[in-house]
């Protein structure tokens, strides 16, 4: 039965907004995967706050367009043969960018039947089972951030390391001097 224009429109919404609100997306090629399978997936990806649907190849590119990303990587391959190609169901990431990634690789090396496409990591399409590594390595805009307030601490913290240490250096390199001077 074929799906008509109204339905085809709300699911277009969905994947457009899933798309505008995630951190990253993976594109799993789940055929042969069993229903019950597909719970399971669907249920581990609610549990790290992550959605997994199923959609059609045309409504993803046209989501994709309408939300400004490109399948187009920097370097200018087209990924997406690669990634909008046979079976698809994506999985989004919203507050943890590497949770789809890191789950997926999981139920891959769990499940033969699940093949890892590739994805988003951030704005970037990246492709295979290389790239949803590479996006379940990826941090939160958070740990980012923590990361850049440490360096920042770091630097003043070891400035006030080497500068305490001068009076020692200087004390040190004066009785040096008078040693040499006295013989």
């Amino acid at each position: 039965m074929p799906t008509s224009r109204a339905k085809k429109e709300e699911a277009l919404a969905v994947l457009v907004e899933r798309f505008g609100a995630c951190q990253s997306a993976v594109f799993v090629d789940y055929r042969g995967v069993t229903v019950a399978e597909m719970q399971g997936i669907r249920r581990e990806m609610r549990a790290v706050g992550c959605d997994f649907l199923v959609a059609k190849n045309r409504l993803i590119r046209l989501a994709l367009e309408a939300t400004g990303l490109s399948l187009t990587d920097p370097s200018g391959k087209d990924h997406s043969g690669e990634l909008t190609k046979g079976l698809t169901a994506l999985a989004f990431g919203y507050d943890a960018p590497n949770a789809p990634g890191e789950v997926l690789l999981k139920l891959a090396k769990a499940n033969e039947k699940i093949a890892l496409k590739g994805g988003f990591c951030g704005k970037t399409p990246v492709a295979g089972a290389a790239g949803v590594e590479r996006i379940a390595r990826m941090k939160s805009k958070e740990e980012y951030l923590a990361d850049v307030v440490r360096l920042m601490k770091a630097g003043p913290s070891r400035l006030r390391v080497v500068l305490s240490a001068m009076p020692r250096k200087l004390m040190a390199l004066k009785h040096v001097l008078a040693e040499e001077e006295a013989a």
